[in-house]
This record gives structure tokens, sequence and C-alpha cells, in this order.
């Protein structure tokens, strides 16, 4: 894949996390969602620090690692949770527009951890981007439309990454799943979430992963 299809698709990425976090009422901020330490407020925090940081690595800009455990993050600390999704879609742009050129995949950079490949990290963004997005929108009774092509990526993204992420208790264990599933319940399932969870004040059954 290019640098611009893969910047193509981050975008993608992005908005559809940005899209779950504006769709997501306030009063739906204490629901829970797959991740069993975090309420939808707390996923709306961290997709904030994720878009930050996507923006500053991207434009290699120098952040402060202590971002990465603030919650609520600087941008939204302060200010009122009806606030917090237009706050969250204004960086959403920026995050995007730092990947938009082809230098942006180039090199190694850091994320909180050991240096990477560029371009390794950017595939993690679009995975996990597009993952919170899903965590949302479940969480809040959200339709979420993903493209099989940005499903795809995810699929061998998560093929390739979860074993080290996981590691690193960035994920929670596989959850086992039919191979002939769609491609985006299996990178979920690789993410260590149940593509059958459903949160019982959005309407869904009850899950977990």
């Amino acid at each position: 894949m290019t640098p611009l299809a893969r910047a193509e698709q981050l975008a993608q990425s992005i908005g559809l996390a940005a899209g779950a976090v504006g769709g997501a009422s306030v009063d739906q901020y204490e629901n829970p969602t797959p991740d069993s330490e975090w309420r939808v407020k707390d996923l709306v925090n961290h997709i904030a620090v994720m878009l930050v940081l996507t923006r500053d690595v991207g434009t290699r800009t120098a952040w402060d690692p202590a971002l990465l455990a603030a919650n609520p993050v600087p941008l939204l600390a302060g200010r009122p949770e009806s606030e917090w999704a237009p706050l969250v879609n204004s960086q959403a742009e920026p995050a995007a527009r730092a990947w938009s050129e082809p230098a942006a995949w180039q090199g190694e950079v850091g994320f909180g951890g050991p240096p990477m490949p560029a371009e390794a990290l950017g595939e993690i963004l679009i995975a996990e981007f597009a993952i919170h997005a899903w965590d949302v929108a479940v969480a809040t009774g959200q339709h979420l439309d993903v493209p099989e092509s940005l499903a795809n990526t995810m699929l061998g993204t998560y093929a390739r990454e979860a074993p080290r992420m996981r590691s690193l208790g960035l994920l929670a264990d596989e959850v086992p799943q039919d191979v002939h599933a769609p491609l985006f319940e299996r990178a979920l399932a690789l993410s260590g979430r149940n593509p059958r969870w459903g949160s019982p004040r959005a309407g869904g059954g009850k899950g977990c992963s």
C-alpha cells in the first residue's frame, strides 16, 4: 500500500472515531464499553489523546509523555462534557493532515514506547481508531459502517501486531472467531473484543471482551 493510500485510510478511520464520538450523547458517557475498565467518557478522552499524539507524531513535534495518562486530557480539562465532542472533532482534521505527506510514513517514531517504523505505527493507528469507533458506537447504540478495504487492513495489522501489543498489555486475549466471519468481526476478535458485545444501556445483549 502506498503512503497516499495509507493516509487516506487513516483519515477514514479517524473520521469513524470522530463521528462515533459526535453521535454519543453526554447522558451516555457513563455507559459501559467493550473494555470493562472504561466507560464511554474514558473512551472519548482516549480518542482525544490519540488524536493529539497522532498529530504531533506525524509532524515530528515533541509531546509531553504525561499526556498518555491524562484524564481528562488538557484539551478537555475544565470544559463541560457537552463541549467534548466538538473539541474532539476539531482535532480530527489536523491529525489526519499530519500524515498526509509521504515523509510522515518514513523513518522511526515513538508513541509512548520504543521507537518503531512510522509505517507500522501508522497502520496500528488506522486499526485502533476504527476499533475505538466501534467501542463507542456499540456502547451507545450507533451503527458503524466500516468499508471492506479498511477492515482488511485492520485484520492484517492485528494479525501482525496483536501478539506484540498483547505482550505489552495493550490488548486483551484474542476472542475465538469463525475464520469465515466478516473481516471486521475477525479484526475485532484479534484485538480482544467480542463482536457480539452489546451494552445493556444501548439496547444490546450483555457481553464482555
